[in-house]
Order: C-alpha cells, then sequence, then structure tokens
C-alpha cells in the first residue's frame, strides 16, 4: 500500500510539471480566443518551434563560451524571448491583419495551415535526426521522505506560477492590459473608446507566442528526444483550454494540471495495476473531458453566454 502511495505522489508531482506545460498551450489558446474569437490550432507548433530555437542558442552560446553553463542558458532564454516577440508580431502581421474581418472559418484554416508549415520548415531546416536536450539541471533530484522529485519539474512548476502572476498583474493592473480586456468583451466600444485595437491584437499575437516558446522551452530537457512531434502536445493541451472552460485564463492552468496529473498517473501506477489502461492512455484525456462536459457544458470555469432575442 505504502509503495503504491509513494507512487501516486511522485507521479502526481510528475503531472503537475507536465500539466504546467499543458496549462503554457492551453493559455495561449485563450489569449487568441478571448481577443478574437478564434482558435489558434498552430499553438502546439509555435512551442514546438520555441523548444528547437532554445536548443540552437543552447549550441551557439555553449561553442562560443567553452561549454555549457549558467550563462548559456540564460542567453540561449533570452534569445528565445526576443525571437517569440518578433515571431508574433510576425504573425500579427500574416495571420491576424489581412484576416481581421473575414469569416471565422477562413482564420481557422489559416492558423491550421500555419501549423502545417511550421512543422515542415521546421523538420527542413533540423534535419530528420532527432535531436538530444540537454537540462540545465542535469539528473538532480531530491527526496521528501520516500518520494523523489526531480529539480527540473520543480523549476517548471516554480517558472509556471511566476508567468501566471506575471500575466495576471498585467491584465488586470496595467493600461494595456485592461485595453485588451476591453478589446476582448467589446472591440468595437473599445475602438470608439480610444483605444487602438490593432496594437492590442498584436499584444495578444505576441502572447500567444511567448507562451508557446517559454513552453517549448521548459518542455524540451523533459524529452527523452525532441522531434517535430512534439507539436502534436498541443492537440493535449486543447481539451485543456475547453475542460477548464474556453476561454477563461484560470481555466486554462486548472485544466491543464488536471489532465497532467490524470496523463502521468494512468501511465503509471494505473497502468501497472490495470493492463486495460494502457490501452486507452491516448484517449484518456479524452475521456476525461466528455464526462466533465456531461456535467458541466461550459467547463469548470466557463460561464454560459445569454443571448436576447
Amino acid at each position: 500500500m505504502n509503495d503504491v502511495l509513494t507512487g501516486l505522489l511522485q507521479e502526481s508531482v510528475s503531472g503537475i510539471a507536465l500539466g504546467c506545460i499543458y496549462a503554457l498551450i492551453a493559455f495561449g489558446f485563450t489569449l487568441i480566443y478571448r481577443a478574437t474569437e478564434v482558435v489558434n490550432f498552430a499553438q502546439g507548433e509555435l512551442m514546438m518551434v520555441g523548444a528547437y530555437v532554445n536548443f540552437f542558442f543552447v549550441t551557439q552560446f555553449s561553442g562560443v563560451l567553452g561549454g555549457v553553463n549558467f550563462w548559456v542558458y540564460l542567453f540561449a532564454f533570452a534569445g528565445s524571448i526576443i525571437f517569440a516577440i518578433l515571431f508574433g508580431i510576425l504573425l500579427d502581421y500574416i495571420i491576424n491583419r489581412p484576416l481581421k474581418d473575414e469569416p471565422v472559418f477562413s482564420v481557422i484554416m489559416a492558423t491550421i495551415s500555419l501549423a502545417i508549415i511550421l512543422r515542415s520548415l521546421t523538420a527542413i531546416i533540423a534535419g530528420p535526426i532527432s535531436l538530444v536536450p540537454a537540462s540545465p539541471f542535469g539528473d538532480n533530484t531530491f527526496n521528501i521522505g520516500s518520494v523523489v522529485i526531480s529539480i527540473l519539474d520543480i523549476s517548471i512548476i516554480i517558472w509556471t506560477i511566476v508567468l501566471m502572476a506575471i500575466f495576471y498583474f498585467f491584465f488586470n493592473k496595467t493600461r494595456w492590459g485592461i485595453a485588451m480586456k476591453a478589446t476582448s468583451t467589446d472591440p468595437e466600444a473599445a475602438q470608439l473608446m480610444g483605444i487602438p485595437i490593432k496594437q492590442v491584437y498584436r499584444f495578444v499575437w505576441i502572447f500567444a507566442a511567448l507562451v508557446g516558446v517559454i513552453g517549448g522551452v521548459l518542455l524540451a530537457p523533459r524529452m527523452a528526444l525532441l522531434d517535430t512531434n512534439i507539436s502534436y502536445l498541443g492537440l493535449k493541451a486543447f481539451p485543456a483550454a475547453i475542460l477548464g472552460g474556453f476561454g477563461s485564463i484560470p481555466g486554462a492552468v486548472v485544466g491543464g494540471i488536471i489532465l497532467g496529473i490524470i496523463e502521468t498517473i494512468s501511465m503509471g501506477t494505473l497502468s501497472f495495476h490495470f493492463e486495460w489502461v494502457k490501452e486507452i492512455n491516448d484517449i484518456i484525456v479524452w475521456i476525461v473531458l466528455i464526462v466533465v462536459l456531461m456535467i458541466r457544458p461550459n467547463g469548470l470555469f466557463g460561464i454560459a453566454k445569454v443571448k436576447r432575442v
């Protein structure tokens, strides 16, 4: 019994770390949707590109600085952030502005096309060989009783908490954050009040690129091999956004963590004790999503919209 409890606790910590990655990707979905009412299906690919860009910077800086050290990872992270900002501006120009007044379906198809293009270009540039990302913490762990916890997992959880706190402060305490909330609620009224909605939409795409790239930076060291298939984690983060309530920022975080824990435990303790669980590992998050939506159709934190006729 104690072994089972220890396994569950250890898998829960690992699941929270994985769920934080899902939460960041789901947060990107939520940002775009709240501002434009469009689902950005390229969010998983933004995470993948971020992982590759960070790997490139780590490789380049380690060659210049004579090996991998703290400064290498710091400069690589700074380079990835700059790349995310520039990439977000580019996405605003090539997707949002040309298609702003077009049907939602056209914008969704544009994001799907962007996802395919990013995956293909990354495969062409990086080559067919999978990369081996290094962790800034190595294999360091610490023990709490009989539970072994990875330093990397703890760092991912801390980074996610810090990022969400920063975004919360930005959206609720700054002029531009309040302008973004007003624009997402009623763009026409916001524009009449003098809010520059074009700049607001640019900020939205920049933030979506930032959380995607940072998610890739945090995820890459947890992966044994880095390849373009990690972009499909976006499909797992999508139900996390729906589970929490699509458009809800707290819901994206909670939904991501819940699904991360469920997925990790199902692949570990549950699969060990129940053989049939192995057969549904790939769809278990969708099963949980369907069950929750049957009870709460708008998600855990979603609010039903009332339309007046």
